[in-house]
């Protein structure tokens, strides 16, 4: 292929041209693929383009009236229509393909047509018997000759009940409206006809059977729109098809588009244009009380649409011959098989003549001439010379413009302002009738930018009117005002004409920057000047930034010095009146922030203000933090003791959590002052951002109030596993059951416990007949198999506790009185590896038993609605007479024996475990059951060891103390409060105790707690100081709402003394960077208990992967696995498939992200492997060495997250320079990421990490006490953020930072004010940064021990890991030395208003 190029410059911003394609292979003009590539003179980026465009495309469509003919049929009727065309000339073949066309008179027929019109083509006598299939030939006319062919096929059916004279169209037009009468013509056959019409192959219409002189008149209706077929029948199943088509017009739906300036309106023309900000009316006028759907949005969206917003049927005809329609069938009209047989029989003869002419053409529109093609050529390459026979693909995809990200915007501009140029008059706005009393308004602040300015419905009034009256929003291009219109007694809606709004302005500033950016990440976003409407020829504007927060820096000038007019300066011309420059931005700390950047003349400070943009950012953190979080109770009264281990391995250093307390009265004296020490346990390696308390009164009725979070852990595809569902419902339902208790109600919770019962119950196969029903893990079950009667208990006594409907209930309560006889038929081997990580046979069979005894007490309300339920759950003593303690090895299972067996046997547990008691500090239990051999295999995997051991610990203690005041067994020898109170400080922050059962069974014991106990008011008299060093001593008197304070980053130890009576809850959190995977050349295969490989080859279009795994943790029985796909990939579950024979997913499904499915039954340390194909999308150009790594996730539904790998696409580049293989060519690629020089953002960096912006405008304000107003100093302390210190110096350093001069004054704050000036309350050391290039502050003249006093905000400092506040004086912050001068500052600073 010959490559041409053509060098263009831009014109005013402007390129068109007419490019001549013949050039580039005149002898064989085939498909070209076009590259349009747009260069930045001086700076080598680029934008690019790629056009699919086929010069010799046929640009129509055929399409026969009656896709058949038989042995009656003279004359075949085709409607030619455009596709993508709207005129044309057309020129069509009709030749017979026959055995015997040899000896044929006539062997095809030439017509002519044009694009849009309906033709009636007669057929010779001898074609109706002899002919086994019409081609029909057709192609367009262009310049210099024809386009390619495009091909019809239509069979011969004369050996079916088809034919082809029971109805004619009296005259043939290429479609109907609404209203009209379409006339057709009935054969005399001596029998009764009925007639149907079915339109888009699936709306049926019934046609009265008026048959008048032969005639039959159809009305065509509004429900007829579309493609429909006309079927005559009769009782002896034969039977004639028509097909029309039906365009509704709505003649009086239009819509005005008028501008509004002061107070008078002017229709918008075709080459009118209006301002951001202008108000518009828009006048609706249609049928009387219309409902009109119209919406306004940015016409660039078009250009990036996938489809149109109505769909069309890939075939535009018959497709009641085909599979996908019901209709057809329903009517029994035709005989498909028979039709489907005898089209084969004519097709392979056809195909069997033409043999050494295999010509397939352009795909047909028509699904009959399609089915005819593949026998034909499945024939013709059958019976020809041809070796290799081409893949037939039914559903190409089609050519056109493929659009990158990049060039999308390229393309919009360009199009935009293309139509500028040809609306000269619409390039300046200008006062209507040239009144020169008339001003322009002040120039605004741009800030709204829709991608879609007006999207309603409205009613029209009874006239048919209704104006509307709407704001233009801040953006500046072109928008697409579509409507759709309907009334009553109308199916469909009728579409109204597009409107184009032109939005522009006479010279305008554009932002390009993203919405969402990350904490520390450096960015350049492109400003973009553009002058439509010079006054000069050459005329010189500044770009300014205004507003710009403190935790935003940006490069304004060299050398960190805010620039002058040069540095920011762009230069118009009418030659180039665009110019572009970008600006290098960094952000430092999150949150919502806005930026304003102005365009003016001459420079920053004097200049006039000509455009101003706001754009909103939200800066976030990153991916890589962890949050750290533990909860503590707060008891002065209660005596203390050293905690006692669980087992060896917890007092390894590399178990200890990140936060721990530890408490001890302050002197044997005080007995109503207690010390508690926090101690952060994060290693000095990891930046720590943030470390806060929190300190509230301890409330039994509200443990904790706080937001759920926890099921979206365990979604997958919009639905999550029943025991996560069963983790939320236990939180909320326990909370509400001890709100009632104080005789307090809450909608909200109750709504929230409804909803979660709504969403436990689709786990489920209950009806509400009252039949038996169960729950399943993983969906509704679809067997018995499915079933898991441990999770059916649970949810049955769930339901019983909510006191739900009784048709909720007695389906799962049947199923379990049925299920209790099979207990004691066959050995127990209900497996519940994915509910509760038991080993033990005996203890899961008691674990399961004691469950389902429990719902018979929870349930005893529903006893009268189910018949000898008393006497089905009385048949579970005899499993606990027969209990043999020795054989319950779990201390779970004998602490829920304990709490929910028959009294007697419960008796004999809790005799048991008061025996094994450890009363002297929680928790009372260790969690027994782990062999010791599993526990040596599980030690490679600490942090997952740990959370079952804190998980188990946690249940054992729960079960016991529900066992215990259950039975009103509590004695005075124990505090069992001090055990409540420890299972309340495991609470994690989202409410949970960790696993779904531990959570479930932590929030009733607290609820059977507290509904057994007489709770004795707390003194209201509680304080907590709270001292940690270098901080200030904080006292807080503890209310029920919560306090929070913060805490310097570098502090390790905090000290907590709490006096008086009563209980707290004190909450620490530490946000950190997420701590590194285990060193010395480990994998993930020695972090995760699941190990996962893969193998990946890129074959065609498709990227072909096989992943293994291994499971070495033999209670992961089953897994969720989330399989993520590349970007502009996808795999559907078909793709997916397993080459162990013995697995099969479960509940397969795919996502925009990728395949999610299910894996039971696993087996521990047998190698697992599948295999899935990705495919590329159609309609976008795949770039796969730019796709985005993506993660393969095991997880298991106790133990979360167990197995992960992330993987990249073969073709990721080993370097920048890589080498892309393409399907028929390769090509060498420059990587076209702009790579940022973060070095041209000044920043000052502290120890611990944060760091300042120190970009300067050198205006810090110094020596200006003269003038300072007091009430002006109470305004800006006032104002949000703003904050006033006065500190006395005790030392000046000096330093040099990225080539800055930097004097350093440090210091020790003795009063701090304003809203800002909360920093300070624990941190009264203060570093202040001042650069060299204020040479008004005299910084080498500062005398020690002296006071100073700093005016800013707060967005400035940064906690250092000393403890020190740093503040880099910058914009127009006040320093100042203590003077006579200064009294205003100091009263300011120093009383408190």
């Amino acid at each position: 292929m010959n490559i041409i190029l053509f060098f263009f410059q831009f014109d005013n911003g402007i390129w068109s041209s007419t490019v001549d394609l013949g050039k580039c292979d005149p002898t064989n003009p085939l498909p070209k693929e076009i590259f349009v590539e747009s260069r930045e003179n001086g700076t080598g980026y680029r934008q690019d383009l790629v056009l699919n465009w086929d010069v010799m495309a046929p640009k129509f469509t055929i399409t026969a009236v009656r896709p058949y003919f038989t042995k009656d049929t003279e004359n075949v009727i085709l409607l030619v229509d455009g596709d993508g065309i709207a005129h044309g000339n057309v020129s069509i073949l009709l030749e017979s393909i026959s055995e015997k066309n040899s000896v044929m008179r006539t062997k095809e027929v030439k017509m002519s047509s044009k694009i849009g019109e309906a033709l009636k083509i007669g057929i010779p006598n001898e074609w109706r018997d002899d002919a086994s299939v019409i081609r029909v030939i057709a192609k367009r006319q262009i310049q210099n000759g024809y386009s390619n062919e495009t091909m019809l096929y239509i069979p011969n059916l004369s050996g079916t009940s088809l034919m082809s004279n029971l109805i004619q169209p009296e005259e043939i037009k290429p479609f109907y409206t609404d209203d009209e009468i379409m006339n057709v013509q009935v054969a005399e056959t001596g029998k009764e006809m009925n007639f149907v019409i079915i339109c888009n192959s699936h709306t049926i219409h019934r046609v009265p059977n008026d048959v008048k002189n032969n005639v039959l008149r159809v009305k065509i209706t509004d429900k007829m729109e579309g493609t429909c077929i006309l079927t005559a029948f009769s009782a002896d199943s034969t039977s004639d098809v028509m097909l029309f088509r039906v365009h509704n017009f709505c003649e009086d739906c239009k819509v005005k588009v008028s501008k509004i300036s002061n107070g008078m309106r002017k229709e918008l023309g075709k080459n009118d244009a209006i301002q951001p900000g202008d108000q518009m009316e828009l006048e609706f006028t249609g049928h009387t009380e219309a409902i009109v759907f119209y919406r306004a949005m940015d016409e660039r969206l078009n250009y990036i649409a996938l489809r149109n917003d109505y769909m069309t049927h890939e075939y535009q005809d018959y497709l009641i011959f085909g599979k996908q329609s019901l209709g057809a069938k329903i009517l029994n009209l035709v005989n498909e098989d028979r039709v489907e047989e005898a089209m084969k029989d004519v097709c392979s003869a056809a195909g069997n003549q033409i043999r050494f002419r295999c010509e397939q053409g352009q795909r047909s529109s028509s699904l009959v001439s399609e089915k005819c093609l593949k026998y034909v050529l499945k024939s013709c390459y059958k019976n020809s010379s041809v070796t290799a026979l081409p893949i037939l693909n039914p559903f190409p995809t089609e050519k056109s413009a493929i659009l990158t990200a990049s060039s999308t915007n390229w393309l919009g501009k360009a199009l935009s302002r293309s139509k500028l140029q040809n609306a000269p008059h619409a390039l300046t706005i200008r006062p209507e009738f040239h009144d020169t009393g008339l001003t322009l308004p002040k120039t605004k602040v741009r800030q709204h930018f829709p991608e879609t300015w007006l999207f309603d419905a409205i009613v029209l009034e009874r006239n048919g009117t209704k104006n509307l009256v709407a704001t233009s929003p801040d953006n500046v291009g072109q928008w697409a005002l579509n409507s759709a219109f309907w009334w009553h007694g109308r199916v469909s809606l009728f579409p109204g004409e597009t409107k184009y709004i032109q939005t522009t302005k006479p010279i305008f500033l554009e932002v390009d920057m993203p919405k969402n950016v990350y904490v520390n990440e450096t960015i350049s976003p492109l400003l973009t000047v553009t002058g439509i409407d010079l006054a000069k020829s050459r005329e010189t504007f500044v770009i300014c930034l205004s507003e710009l927060p403190r935790k935003v820096c940006a490069d304004q000038g060299a050398n960190g010095n805010k620039g002058d007019t040069y540095y920011m300066k762009v230069e118009l011309s009418r030659n180039s009146p665009i110019q572009s420059k970008y600006l290098m931005m960094k952000f430092l700390s999150p949150g919502l922030v806005n930026m304003t950047v102005t365009l003016k003349t001459e420079n920053c400070e004097t200049g006039k203000i000509l455009d101003a943009v706001r754009k909103q950012i939200e800066i976030q953190k990153r991916a890589d933090t962890e949050e750290y979080y533990e909860r503590h109770i707060l008891n002065p009264s209660k005596p203390l003791v050293t905690a006692m281990n669980d087992d060896p391995g917890s007092t390894s250093s590399k178990d200890t959590k990140m936060i721990t307390f530890s408490d001890q009265h302050a002197s044997t004296d005080d007995a109503e002052t207690i010390n508690t020490l926090i101690t952060s346990n994060v290693p000095d390696t990891e930046t720590v951002f943030s470390f806060s308390i929190t300190l509230s009164k301890f409330l039994p009725l509200y443990d904790r109030v706080a937001t759920m979070s926890m099921g979206t852990r365990f979604k997958r595809n919009g639905q999550r596993m029943l025991t996560s569902v069963i983790k939320e419902l236990s939180v909320v339902l326990y909370k509400f059951k001890k709100l009632k208790l104080s005789g307090y109600t809450s909608y909200q919770m109750e709504a929230e416990i409804n909803d979660l019962i709504n969403e436990m119950m689709q786990f489920s196969n209950c009806t509400s007949r009252k039949e038996p029903c169960a729950y399943s893990e993983f969906g509704r079950p679809q067997s018995s198999k499915d079933i898991s009667i441990l999770l059916t208990s649970i949810a049955t006594s769930l339901l019983c506790e909510a006191d739900v409907e009784e048709n909720r209930v007695l389906g799962s309560l049947k199923t379990i009185t049925d299920y209790i006889p099979k207990l004691g038929r066959k050995d127990f081997n209900e497996d519940l590896s994915d509910i509760i990580d038991v080993e033990n046979t005996e203890d899961k069979k008691y674990l399961l038993v004691s469950f389902m005894y429990q719902v018979s007490r929870d349930c005893s309300s529903y006893r009268s609605s189910l018949r000898n339920m008393t006497k089905s759950f009385g048949q579970l003593h005899k499993y606990f007479y027969t209990l043999d303690e020795s054989n319950v090895k779990d201390g779970r299972a004998a602490a829920a024996i304990a709490f929910m067996a028959t009294n007697a046997t419960a008796e004999l547990m809790r005799s048991d475990l008061l025996s094994r008691i450890n009363k002297e500090h929680p928790p009372y239990w260790k969690c027994s059951g782990y062999e010791p051999n599993r526990v040596d295999k599980l030690k490679r995997n600490n942090e997952s060891f740990r959370r079952r051991r804190e998980s188990c610990q946690v249940m054992v203690n729960s079960f016991a103390l529900s066992a215990i005041v259950s039975a009103y067994a509590e004695g005075t020898e124990i505090d069992w409060d001090r055990l409540a109170d420890w299972i309340s400080e495991q609470q994690g922050s989202d409410g949970s105790y960790g696993s779904p059962l531990t959570t479930l069974v932590a929030t009733r014991s607290l609820y059977e707690k507290r509904r057994r106990t007489v709770e004795i008011a707390f003194n209201d008299h509680l304080e907590v100081t709270v001292r940690c060093k270098g901080c200030a001593e904080k006292k807080v008197n503890v209310t029920e709402s919560p306090i929070e304070i913060h805490i310097p980053n570098n502090i390790h130890y905090v000290t907590l003394i709490t006096k008086g009576h009563g209980k707290a809850v004190v909450a620490a959190r530490i946000v950190a960077t997420k701590r590194p995977r285990p060193k010395r050349g480990l994998t993930q295969d020695d972090y995760y208990p699941v190990h996962l490989s893969i193998d990946q080859k890129v074959q065609d279009n498709f990227v072909h992967q096989t992943v293994c795994f291994n499971v070495t943790n033999p209670t992961i029985k089953t897994l969720d696995i989330f399989h993520g796909t590349y970007t502009l990939f996808t795999a559907t579950p078909d793709q997916l498939y397993f080459l162990n024979d013995t697995y099969a997913p479960i509940n397969p499904s795919s996502s925009a992200l990728g395949l999610h499915f299910i894996i039971t039954n696993i087996k521990t340390n047998q190698t697992i492997c599948y295999k899935v194909a990705l495919s590329e999308s159609r309609g976008g150009r795949n770039i796969p060495y730019k796709s985005a790594p993506v993660p393969i996730r095991a997880t298991h539904p106790v133990q979360g997250l167990v197995g992960m790998l992330l993987i990249a696409h073969p073709d990721v580049p080993k370097s920048d320079v890589v080498v892309r293989h393409r399907r028929h060519h390769h090509a060498r690629t420059r990587f076209v990421r702009r790579i940022i020089d973060e070095s041209a953002v000044d920043t000052v960096c502290y120890d611990g990490g944060e760091c300042s912006c120190a970009e300067t405008t050198c205006s810090v304000q110094c020596n200006k006490c003269d003038f300072d107003s007091p009430k002006i100093l109470r305004d800006v302390l006032s104002s949000t953020g703003y904050f006033g210190i006065r500190f006395e110096l005790n030392s000046i350093s000096s330093s040099v930072m990225n080539g800055a001069n930097y004097t350093i004054y440090d210091g020790t704050v003795k009063d701090s004010n304003g809203l800002g000036a909360s920093a300070f309350e624990l941190s009264k050391k203060v570093r202040v940064w001042l650069r060299s290039c204020n040479v008004g502050c005299n910084p080498g003249k500062k005398t020690l021990k002296r006071d100073y006093y700093v005016l800013g905000h707060e967005d400035g400092l940064n906690s250092d890991s000393y403890g020190r506040q740093n503040y880099i004086l910058n914009h127009a912050d006040r320093f100042e030395e203590s003077s006579y001068a200064c009294q205003n500052l100091n009263s300011a600073i120093t009383i408190r208003y």
